[in-house]
């Protein structure tokens, strides 16, 4: 594989590190005013301790008090992949296991946990609270994953990800599970074009690859009230400026000192806050169509 693009496959992991939304810096939980908060997940060494590892299970990240874990894992069968979400409530000794299935999972694809977790406040995240006290005390939370995809090309390649979170919430009856409440791009990457020779090189001032990042974090609005309110802030790149993955660069003039710097895309850099309403997040205007950032 070509140095340029290892050296790219190092910024997209970089750029999915801000998925990772600063977990250091999150570390103190981001609380609402309903009492929501969410929490960074801290991963755990080693595997876990129920069911099998055959090397598809991703590490597990918990809670800092331990009541909430949560892995992937596809358990050798690559059209399986699942969310696994391992709850202690406080005062029992055996924990209690919930499995969210992807659909259609892409065998070339990867899973990894999203490294938050929104617990929600008493009273809030079930349509109906549970008449049966030791019911209604058990938390309800909001759990999520993250799935890449790539494409390698000559010289270069491309990523792409998404976010999708779950609704775990108590009812009379037990837990139940709303898969897919929020589906969101995640993450993207890609570096393509190159040059075929010395007169290539000149014309493109020795930047023979054009590359783009996308990136985006996800937190709590402090001020929301009731179900959690999420605020959702992009970040897209684009090297040289002016590059474009939809116009052919040969029609391009040659590149100057000037082109040779990071842009930052301004129709796909943006914020948005999502809402609970009928069952699922909604924002409060549609999403960008960004595919030249988050298609591989």
């Amino acid at each position: 594989m070509p140095e340029k693009f290892e050296s790219m496959r190092h910024r997209a992991a970089a750029a999915l590190g801000l998925l990772l939304a600063d977990v250091a810096g999150a570390a103190a939980p981001v609380h609402d005013r309903a009492g929501n908060r969410l929490e960074a997940l801290i991963e755990q060494p080693g595997r876990a301790t129920a069911g099998s590892d055959d090397g598809t299970a991703s590490p597990r990240f918990c809670t800092e008090d331990r009541q909430w874990c949560v892995r992937t894992r596809r358990d050798g069968d690559p059209s399986a992949a699942q969310l696994e979400v391992e709850h202690r409530p406080a005062g029992e000794t055996e924990p209690r296991f919930r499995y969210i299935p992807m659909p259609d999972p892409d065998a070339r694809a990867s899973e990894r946990p999203w490294p938050f977790i929104v617990r929600m406040a008493p009273r809030i995240g079930a349509p109906q609270v549970p008449s049966d006290p030791q019911q209604a005390a058990l938390e309800n939370v909001l759990v999520g994953v993250v799935s890449e995809a790539s494409a390698g090309y000559s010289g270069g390649g491309s990523g792409a990800g998404k976010l999708r979170l779950s609704r775990l919430y108590h009812q009379q009856d037990g837990i139940q599970i709303d898969p897919d409440v929020l589906m969101v791009p995640a993450d993207g990457h890609a570096m393509i074009r190159a040059c075929f020779g010395q007169a290539d090189e000149a014309r493109r001032a020795s930047a023979c690859h054009d590359e783009y990042s996308f990136s985006m974090t996800l937190t709590l609005d402090p001020a929301g009230q009731g179900m959690p309110v999420l605020r959702y802030r992009t970040t897209a790149t684009r090297f040289p400026a002016g590059a474009s993955r939809f116009q052919d660069a040969s029609t391009k003039g040659p590149l100057r000192k000037r082109d040779l710097r990071i842009q930052t895309d301004p129709t796909c850099s943006y914020q948005r806050t999502f809402r609970f309403v009928g069952g699922a997040y909604v924002p409060d205007t549609p999403l960008r169509g960004c595919e030249e950032f988050t298609e591989l």
